[in-house]
């Protein structure tokens, strides 16, 4: 993190260095961690600036938890500790004035120090996590369900395929399956027909209309001709009566049978 930032001169600058982890296991060994010496094995780090105020004390014969109150520059604090395993530094800037200006804090966990991010860094690094596990997820979700689409899938060709089947061996013609876009398709073609035949009906064909004047002209025919027909029947009854030896039949009452008739 670069300095300048309050009232921090621009010359103070502190590296960040969230990615590295420093250990000193012979250390750690001889000396183990505490309050008193955290502050020395700190030093040892990289993360240690050698011109704070900690490292003008332990020159002139002080502890380095124990930095002198006086002048401004960089110290190093004990800010929070849970010994063994847990210690926290801060690094601030102090001004002559007394002001106090943060610039880092470390930690030392187990013996290994490091420099602990900004609350930024901390938020991006836990939502770039969560997107992990996320995407994680969607993918073994999506690894799972593949094997059962493509079992339904396989069972469905195979039904199919059995029933092609049956019908081929039974001798049956087999419609095609008509997908959605086949129906559409032959709606389509079914209004455009019948739009059609509306606007210009079919013809009726002159066989059908000869077939069907012919018996109509039959039966005008045989209307016109039904007193013609009693006058021939009457003409061989008269016939049989002139053979048999009869007088014809007298012109009046052939006119009253006529009249009669009328």
């Amino acid at each position: 993190m670069a300095g300048g930032v309050g009232d921090v001169p621009s010359s103070i600058v502190t590296e960040d260095l969230t990615g590295t982890c420093w250990r000193d296991d012979m250390w750690l060994g001889a000396f183990g961690l505490h309050h008193g010496n955290v502050l020395d094995y700190f030093a040892l780090s990289p993360f240690y600036d050698r011109a704070c105020n900690n490292e003008r004390a332990f020159l002139a014969g002080k502890p380095r938890a124990a930095p002198p109150a006086m002048g401004e520059g960089v110290e190093y604090l004990l800010a929070d500790s849970q010994p063994p395993h847990l210690f926290i530094l801060r690094k601030l800037y102090r001004q002559s004035l007394g002001a106090i200006t943060t610039l880092a804090f470390y930690y030392i966990l187990d013996g290994a120090v490091y420099q602990a991010p900004s609350l930024q860094a901390a938020l991006l690094a836990r939502m770039q996590r969560c997107m992990y596990c996320i995407r994680g997820a969607f993918a073994d979700m999506q690894q799972d369900l593949a094997p059962l689409g493509a079992g339904a899938e396989a069972a469905a060709a195979a039904a199919q395929a059995s029933a092609l089947e049956r019908e081929l061996k039974a001798g049956r013609d087999v419609p095609r399956a008509l997908t959605p876009a086949d129906r559409e398709q032959q709606q389509r073609v079914e209004a455009n027909v019948r739009h059609v035949l509306r606007q210009f009906p079919l013809p009726v064909p002159t066989a059908l209309l000869e077939a069907g004047s012919e018996p109509a002209a039959a039966a005008a025919a045989a209307a016109a001709d039904g007193g013609g027909g009693a006058q021939v029947k009457a003409e061989p009854q008269a016939s049989l009566a002139a053979a048999a030896g009869g007088a014809p039949p007298l012109p009046s009452a052939m006119a009253s049978h006529g009249g009669g008739g009328m």
